[in-house]
């Protein structure tokens, strides 16, 4: 597999465990998002990144989400509206020899269409203080394409989509953003 980025060599990346924006708080995972995710895990709008999952694979994922930060000093945040998480955003790493792919993900189709995604992503990227991140994206995810479109990232048409993500593009995030 072709990886995006592999000419950027490796420093330190790091994110505050808190940034907020005009309309969110972006924290730590609670033990109080996991059953909005299990529901999010459990139907359609996953997929683009491999399908629902069954309800322990799906705690898997989250505790994995929530675990990152301890494993490598940055990751994914909940992203808070009003006290109540609707999605995750931030970077992901899975294995320390991939590239560091930004992420973002409304859990409910009620929150789509509202800029939360972009808000949350804009905010991760303009605090991130690692290497140019990439994105991947699902052919079929327009709503995906609308945000990287919106953020500035560029497709990299040499790179190859990893296995979970078969019908994706990579995007690679802007190196700096725009108004």
């Amino acid at each position: 597999m072709t990886r995006a980025l592999d000419h950027i060599p490796a420093t330190s990346p790091s994110l505050p465990q808190t940034l907020r924006t005009e309309r969110l708080t972006l924290r730590p995972f609670a033990a109080s998002d996991l059953e909005a995710y299990v529901a999010y895990y459990a139907g359609a709008r996953t997929d683009g990144v491999g399908g629902a999952k069954p309800r322990h694979q799906a705690v898997e994922r989250f505790l994995t989400m929530a675990g990152q930060w301890a494993i490598r000093g940055f990751g994914r945040y909940a992203m808070d509206l009003q006290g109540r998480a609707i999605g995750h955003v931030g970077p992901m790493q899975q294995d320390s020899t991939d590239p560091i792919e930004m992420t973002w993900t409304l859990w409910d189709a009620a929150d789509e269409g509202k800029g939360f995604a972009t808000e949350a992503a804009r905010a991760v990227l303009s605090a991130w203080t690692g290497p140019r991140l990439l994105a991947h994206v699902d052919r079929e995810n327009a709503a995906s394409l609308r945000v990287v479109q919106r953020l500035g990232f560029v497709e990299d048409t040499t790179a190859t989509s990893p296995p979970w993500i078969p019908n994706g593009r990579v995007f690679l995030a802007p190196e700096s953003l725009p108004e």
